[in-house]
């Protein structure tokens, strides 16, 4: 027998970062993050109550067993047949190896399989991967906050994805606060 684990032990998995141990695990994963990170995406003691209230919130991970780590998570709101997505991050290090599409993807599908016909977010307008990211998973361009981020002060684009599953019969509003610096 090989002393190799198999594959799927090996591979990374998404995770549901709302139960159990996660919330402690998803606040040293934000306290880790870079300070620039934190203070874009408003990475605090706030965001962590969040996950662990599991009022409205709906999280996912992506853990890579053989770091034993998170190495990415995504979140946000949602309410009815609307979501908001919030947050989206992979760690530096692990960037480009597609770890945000698989998180985003699964999280998008956990979505439409819950009900929701329409998910929003935000992104700085500078930042050209994760909108290609975005547009790449069926996102649109809903609209344009001019001035929207601060330091350094550019427009947030809030794009949206509607789920083949049918569109909203009741639109609800897009919250100033919702941010994806994904």
């Amino acid at each position: 027998m090989s002393e190799e684990s198999p594959a799927f032990l090996s591979s990374p998995r998404i995770v549901d970062l709302t139960t159990g141990v996660w919330p402690q695990v998803v606040e040293r994963f934000l306290l880790e993050m870079p300070l620039e990170d934190r203070q874009a995406f408003g990475a605090g003691p706030a965001l962590v109550a969040e996950f662990a209230s599991g009022r409205l919130g709906r999280f996912s991970g992506i853990l890579d067993p053989g770091k034993a780590a998170l190495v990415g998570i995504v979140g946000g709101w949602v309410l009815d047949a609307e979501a908001e997505i919030h947050l989206l991050y992979i760690r530096k290090e692990d960037r480009r190896r597609g770890f945000g599409r698989r998180l985003l993807s699964s999280y998008l599908s956990d979505l439409d399989r819950g009900g929701v016909t329409a998910s929003y977010l935000e992104v700085r307008e500078s930042n050209r991967p994760a909108r290609f990211l975005y547009y790449s998973l069926g996102f649109t361009l809903e609209g344009v906050r001019k001035g929207y981020y601060q330091n350094p002060k550019e427009d947030g684009v809030v794009m949206v994805r509607r789920s083949s599953s049918g569109s909203s019969a009741d639109a609800v509003t897009l919250d100033e606060g919702a941010r994806s610096d994904g």
